[in-house]
């Protein structure tokens, strides 16, 4: 990337310097086309005076002098002939009878005999007739002339000038394109080293400089994805630690039984069977919930196209299929009343999201039973769960959502809050809980409602 910037600054330079040199070549192009157009002003202009001399078939010598001594000053040698060819007047002449002062200073007329431009000739009118010739010239011309040589000054300052700003501005911008070639490619060059770094399975490295930039943010998002993977990686590290944990246990009572079975000291008889087949319930339960775990983090937790759905229908109809459940244990499991409302929303998520959340209420509850409320607040919608039970200890409500964590009297794997928390946040909700111990807990859902298309 630093070699393709400085490429991209050299680019820039050399178009600089194209334009720079087409622009003096138009200066002086217009420089000359100035001269030109101003040389022909003034020849008209001499011309138009000069033809006003002559009136009633005769030339007026005084208006003819104060002409060509007019245009003397002007730059130009002339000479006025009448049909014949006769000189009736020229710019020698005239300069020869100024006084001494002003006849040093109007040196720029010189004999024809001493060289210079030839004259051209342009013919005098005077009522649609020709009445003479003038002959001019430029007594600019001789490349001695002091006037010529500022001509010459100034043509060449320009090009001086413009060779000089090339310079100052091509060193300036190859300045800069070495100092922002550099400036430009080395946060790229540290987002390559840390992506590097993280590739090479180091995820603690982190990049410095986050802004609100494009290369700001790019290494927000850069912290952001290490800080993901390394969440990840500590999870599944963590898993891997509770799943082996969570095994070791049955597997080594159920070891100890067979080996005792197998050496005699216990009878292979149907009590210590049946006591393998719980431990291999336990087993298959705890297979089963890393199958709701797996299916959770994989197909489960991607967002799909929302549906529209009567809210507390839908909550009557889950109530009604764990009813029996609640039943059995003496418990009830009741809606609260209220008008309905719809929502868009997943309802195969909420609906493995409530009933892991009412399922661990009932768990936890001996007396009373179940409540769910809901109820809309703005964009977003709300479930609360609220139980009768023994409530949660302020030390575990913070970790009651952490995957395999357990209460002291839980029976469960720790994996259904763990499951619940994560499908909410897939369909851009929140939740929550609070408990007083002896009073029962409260988990509150919190969706966004949706807008219909």
């Amino acid at each position: 990337m630093r070699s393709k910037l400085f490429v991209a600054f050299l680019l820039v330079i050399a178009l600089a310097l194209l334009s720079n040199l087409m622009f003096g070549r138009r200066i002086m192009k217009d420089f000359a086309a100035y001269e030109k157009g101003t040389r022909e002003d003034h020849i008209y202009w001499i011309l138009a005076s000069v033809e006003g001399g002559y009136s009633h078939g005769r030339w007026d010598m005084k208006s003819l002098e104060d002409s060509l001594h007019w245009a003397a000053m002007l730059r130009f040698d002339c000479r006025v002939e009448d049909l014949s060819g006769k000189t009736v007047v020229s710019s020698l002449q005239v300069v020869n009878r100024l006084g001494e002062a002003m006849r040093m200073k109007m040196q720029i007329v010189e004999p024809e005999s001493k060289g210079g431009p030839p004259y051209e000739n342009y013919p005098l009118f005077h009522m649609g007739n020709q009445i003479g010739t003038l002959a001019i010239r430029d007594t600019m011309a001789p490349p001695d002339s002091p006037l010529r040589k500022k001509e010459h000054i100034f043509k060449q300052r320009g090009r001086q000038f413009l060779i000089t700003s090339f310079v100052i501005a091509g060193c300036g911008a190859l300045f800069l394109a070495i100092v922002f070639s550099q400036f430009l490619s080395r946060p790229v060059r540290e987002l390559k080293r840390a992506a590097e770094t993280l590739a090479g399975g180091d995820l603690s490295v982190r990049l410095k400089g986050t802004g609100p930039d494009e290369i700001g943010m790019l290494k927000a998002s850069f912290n952001a994805m290490a800080e993901a993977l390394q969440r990840e990686d500590s999870l599944r590290k963590r898993l891997t630690s509770n799943v082996a944990h969570e095994l070791r246990t049955p597997l080594a009572v159920m070891r100890a039984r067979i080996e005792a079975m197998i050496d005699g000291v216990i009878d292979a008889d149907r009590a210590g069977l049946e006591s393998l087949q719980v431990e291999l319930a336990s087993l298959t339960r705890l297979i089963g919930s890393m199958e709701d775990l797996t299916k959770a983090e994989a197909g489960f937790l991607k967002k799909n196209l929302p549906e529209k759905v009567l809210l507390r229908e839908f909550l009557e109809g889950i109530i009604a299929g764990m009813t029996p459940l609640f039943m059995d244990k003496g418990l009830k499991l009741e809606l609260a009343p209220g008008q309905e409302f719809s929502v868009l929303t997943e309802p195969e998520k909420l609906e493995k999201v409530l009933k892991n959340i009412i399922t661990n209420a009932g768990n936890h509850t001996t007396e009373g039973g179940v409540l769910l409320r809901c109820g809309v607040e703005g964009a977003t919608f709300h479930i609360e769960v609220e139980d009768t039970g023994k409530g949660i200890a302020p030390g575990e409500l913070a970790r009651i959502f952490d995957r395999f964590y357990k209460g002291k009297d839980s029976k469960g794997f720790g994996l259904g809050l763990a499951i619940a928390r994560e499908l909410v946040e897939v369909m851009g909700g929140s939740i929550n809980a609070r408990s007083e111990l002896g009073a029962g807990s409260i988990f509150k859902i919190i969706l966004p409602r949706g807008k219909e298309r």
